[in-house]
C-alpha cells in the first residue's frame, strides 16, 4: 500500500506559534488560555497536562497570573479586562490583521460585513473589534442583509475562496461603496489545493483533525465532492485495518490545528496495518503444512531409541527462549535452542529492518516461537518479536517507574524525531531540548536520554522527553546551587545571553548576571568584545539574593587589580605613554594600561590656552603624559600633556644698536652757527 501525505498539511504558521508560546511560557498552576488554543483535543489535552488550563470567563484570576490569548484572538474587552494578568498574545498575526481591517472599517464609517461561521470564535473576536458587524455564512444568509450605501467587507481566515468571491460579487451589484479586503489565509488555500489535487490520484483519503475543526471540516467536504472516499479521524487509534482492506493508495491530508506528531502517529500506523498484512502472508507460507511434517518427524523420533527425550527442550508458539547463533546468512540464521533441529530464525523476523549483521557465531539470543516445528522439524523464530516484547516490558516499567531510558535517534520526521528503543518512539521536537532546537537533523545517530510522557500499547503509541530528563536534572542542580552558594565563593559557569549591560552565565541551575563593569579592569564597551555564548568561565559570587533569586557576578576580581602597582609602575614625575579614552568638557581620560587611567586636567593639556579638549584631542590618539599625582586607594591619577613635552629654550636678546650724536648745545638753545653756519662760511670764503 502506497501512503501519499498532501504537500500541505498539518499546523500553519499561526497555530503553532500560538503552541509555542504556550509551552515556553508554563508555569506551575499559573497559566490559563482564554478558551482552547486550538481546535485539537489532543493538543489541548497535552497543554492541560503540562499545566495549561483554558478558561472563558478571565474575572476570577488573580493579578500577574499568565493569559494566554488563543490563535482565533479575541476582543478588545478581553484585553482590558486582562490587564491585571500577565497577557501572551498568541493570536494568528493573519486574524490580528483582520481585526484591524474590521476595526478602520467601522471608524471610517463602513458598515462591516464578514463572510463566515458566526459561531466561530476568530469571527467572535473580529465582530468585537469591528464593535458592530453583520455575519453571513452563505449567499441566501448575504441576502438577507439590509440595503447599505456604504460596506466594507472580510473573511474568516480559513473561509474557502470561491464562496467569499460569489458574496463579494453579489453585494457589488447592490452596494454603491464597497471596500473588499480578502483576509483569507493563504495557508488555509495551500491545504485546500493541496488536498484537491491528491484526491483524484489516490483510493482513499484520511483527513485528520478535531472534529469542531473548521477548516478540517472544509477539507473533508472537498475531498468527499472530488469523487474520493474520505474518512475523516482525529487520532490514530481511530484507524482500524479494515478501513484499509483492498486500498492500494492512500492520501492523508491535516487541518491547521493537527500538529505533525499526530500526522506521524497515522502514517505509521498504516504502515503497520500495511506490514501485519504482508508478515502474515509471509508466516502462513513459511509455516504451510507444518502439522503435517511434525506429526512424521515424531513418528520418526519415536523410533529412534538412541534419543533421549527427556533431554531434547519442549517449547510452544508464543515463549520466549533462549538460544546461541550458529550460522548466520542472507536469508537466515540459525539457532541453537536446546531442540531436535536448529532453530531457523528468517531474514524478516531478525529485526525490525531485517538485518542481522549484527550477529554472529557463539552469540547468545533470546527469539520468539512463531511454530514449533516446520515440515523439516526446525523450530520456526524469530528475534525481532522477542526484542519488541521485551522492549515493551522495559518501556512499561520505566513509564509507570518514571525512570529513564536510552533511544538513538534514527530519523527525523514532521515535528520531531523518530527513535529505537526497542520499538520505535516519538520525540515532538519541542521536548529534545530545554530550548528551541533549530536542526534535529544533528541528533541522528545519537543516543537520546529520556523519560517516557505517554504510553498506549494498544496503539503502539510511545511519546518521550529528553527535555523532561533535563529539566530534572536543571531543577535539582538549581536547588543544589541555591543551597550551597555564598558570596566570594568562585565557581564554573557557562554564558548563556549577552546583552548591552553584561552577560547572563548559568552557574550551576541558576543564572548570575556579570554587569559589564564586573567583566574587566579595563573599559569594556560591550560584553560581547571580551565574551561569547557558550563560552566557559571562573566567576566570583558578588551578590546574592535568595528571595528574588538574583545574583551578581564578578570576572574581573579573579584578575589581579592593577592599580596595587600603580605607584611602584607609574612613579610622580615619570614620563609613560598612553590612549585617550574619554573626552570631557574638563580634560581628557587617558588610559595608560588596561584598568589604569588618569585625567589630564584641560589647564595641562597645552602651553597653549585650550578652549575645548576636542579642539587638540580625539579618543585614541596616543599621547605621553608626566604623572602628577597617584592615588592607589581611590584609583585615581592625575597626569599632564604639556609638561611631558620638551621645555623650549628661552630665546636670547638681541643687542641695542648705539647710536651717537654730535651735539653742541648752550644749556639747550641753539648757536648762531647752527642756524647760519652755511652763511657764514661762505662769507668768510669771499673774504
Amino acid at each position: 500500500m502506497e501512503i501519499i501525505v498532501a504537500k500541505e498539511a498539518g499546523f500553519c504558521f499561526g497555530v503553532k506559534r500560538a503552541i509555542e508560546l504556550a509551552y515556553n511560557h508554563i508555569e506551575d498552576n499559573n497559566t490559563y488560555s482564554y478558551g482552547p488554543l486550538i481546535h485539537n483535543p489532543q493538543v489541548i489535552a497535552d497543554l492541560e497536562a503540562k499545566g495549561v488550563k483554558y478558561v472563558t470567563d478571565i474575572s476570577s484570576l488573580k493579578p500577574g497570573t499568565k493569559l494566554i490569548i488563543r490563535s482565533h484572538g479575541a476582543g478588545p474587552q478581553i484585553f482590558e479586562e486582562a490587564q491585571k494578568l500577565d497577557i501572551i498574545d498568541g493570536t494568528c498575526p493573519f486574524v490580528s490583521k483582520a481585526q484591524k481591517i474590521a476595526h478602520n472599517l467601522f471608524k471610517d464609517g463602513y458598515n462591516v460585513v464578514i463572510v463566515g461561521d458566526k459561531n466561530h470564535p476568530e469571527v467572535q473576536g473580529i465582530k468585537d473589534w469591528a464593535q458592530s458587524a453583520y455575519v453571513v455564512a452563505n449567499l441566501d444568509e448575504a441576502n438577507t442583509l439590509p440595503e447599505m450605501d456604504k460596506v466594507g467587507i472580510l473573511a474568516q481566515t480559513t473561509l474557502p475562496e470561491k464562496l467569499f468571491l460569489e458574496i463579494v460579487e453579489f453585494l457589488q451589484g447592490k452596494v454603491r461603496d464597497i471596500k473588499v479586503h480578502n483576509t483569507i489565509c493563504r495557508a488555509t488555500h495551500l491545504r485546500q489545493l493541496a488536498a484537491k489535487e491528491l484526491a483524484p490520484k489516490v483510493d482513499l483519503m484520511v483527513v485528520i483533525g478535531g472534529y469542531n475543526s473548521a477548516n478540517t471540516g472544509k477539507l473533508v467536504d472537498l475531498c468527499q465532492k472530488m469523487g474520493t472516499s474520505t474518512i475523516h479521524i482525529e487520532h490514530a487509534h481511530e484507524l482500524k485495518a479494515d478501513m484499509l482492506n483492498g486500498i492500494k493508495t492512500v492520501g492523508v491530508t491535516a487541518g491547521a490545528s493537527t500538529p505533525d506528531w499526530i500526522i506521524e502517529e497515522v502514517v505509521l500506523k498504516m504502515v503497520e496495518f500495511s506490514d501485519e498484512q504482508n508478515k502474515e502472508v509471509q508466516n502462513e507460507t513459511v509455516v504451510e503444512n507444518a502439522g503435517d511434517a511434525a506429526s512424521a518427524v515424531n513418528e520418526k523420533v519415536e523410533t529412534q531409541d538412541d534419543v533421549n527425550i527427556s533431554s531434547v527442550a519442549t517449547f510452544q508458539k508464543g515463549d520466549i527462549i533462549t538460544g546461541k547463533v550458529v550460522q548466520v546468512d542472507e536469508e537466515q540464521i540459525l539457532v541453537d535452542v536446546g531442540g531436535k533441529s536448529e532453530g531457523i530464525v528468517p531474514k524478516g523476523e531478525i529485526s525490525a529492518t531485517g538485518d542481522g549483521v549484527d550477529l554472529k557465531p557463539g552469540d547468545e539470543i533470546e527469539v520468539f516461537v512463531i511454530k514449533p516445528e516446520n515440515e523439516e522439524g526446525h523450530p520456526i523464530l524469530s528475534k525481532r518479536r522477542a526484542d519488541r516484547r521485551r522492549a515493551w516490558e522495559t518501556i512499561e516499567d520505566a513509564f509507570e517507574n518514571n525512570t529513564e531510558l536510552t533511544g538513538k535517534a534514527v530519523e527525523v520526521v514532521k515535528g520531531g524525531i523518530l527513535v529505537d528503543i526497542g520499538i520505535r518512539g516519538f520525540v515532538p521536537a519541542s521536548l529534545v531540548e530545554r530550548g528551541y532546537v533549530e536542526n534535529l537533523e544533528e541528533y541522528i545517530g545519537k543516543d537520546l536520554r529520556l523519560k517516557i510522557i505517554e504510553l498506549d500499547k494498544t496503539k503502539n503509541k510511545v511519546v518521550l522527553s529528553q527535555k523532561a530528563v533535563l529539566d530534572e536534572e536543571f531543577d535539582k542542580q538549581k536547588q543544589e546551587t541555591w543551597d550551597n552558594i555564598e558570596v566570594g565563593q568562585v565557581k564554573k559557569g557557562i554564558v548563556r545571553r549577552l546583552t548591552d549591560f553584561g552577560a547572563f552565565v548559568d552557574i550551576g541551575g541558576v543564572d548570575g548576571l556579570l554587569h559589564v563593569s564586573e567583566i574587566s579592569w579595563g573599559r569594556v564597551d560591550h560584553p560581547r568584545d571580551v565574551l561569547q555564548e557558550n563560552q566557559e568561565v571562573d566567576v566570583i559570587i558578588l551578590g546574592v539574593d535568595k528571595n528574588t533569586e538574583k545574583v551578581s557576578l564578578g570576572l574581573k576580581q579573579l584578575q589581579e587589580n592593577p592599580w596595587k602597582a600603580a605607584a611602584t609602575k607609574y612613579p610622580v614625575g615619570s614620563i609613560v605613554k598612553g590612549n585617550v579614552l574619554r573626552i570631557a568638557p574638563f580634560g581628557a581620560f587617558v588610559e595608560i594600561e588596561p584598568g589604569v587611567e588618569g585625567l589630564v586636567h584641560i589647564s595641562q593639556l597645552s602651553n597653549d590656552h585650550v578652549e575645548k579638549t576636542e579642539d587638540v584631542l580625539s579618543v585614541g590618539d596616543e599621547v605621553e603624559v608626566k604623572v602628577l599625582s597617584v592615588d592607589t586607594e581611590a584609583q585615581r591619577m592625575s597626569l599632564s600633556i604639556k609638561d611631558a613635552q620638551p621645555k623650549k629654550p628661552a630665546p636670547q636678546k638681541k643687542k641695542e644698536e648705539r647710536k651717537e650724536e654730535y651735539v653742541t648745545t648752550n644749556d639747550g638753545g641753539f648757536t648762531i652757527g647752527d642756524l647760519y653756519g652755511d652763511l657764514l662760511k661762505g662769507n668768510g670764503e669771499k673774504k
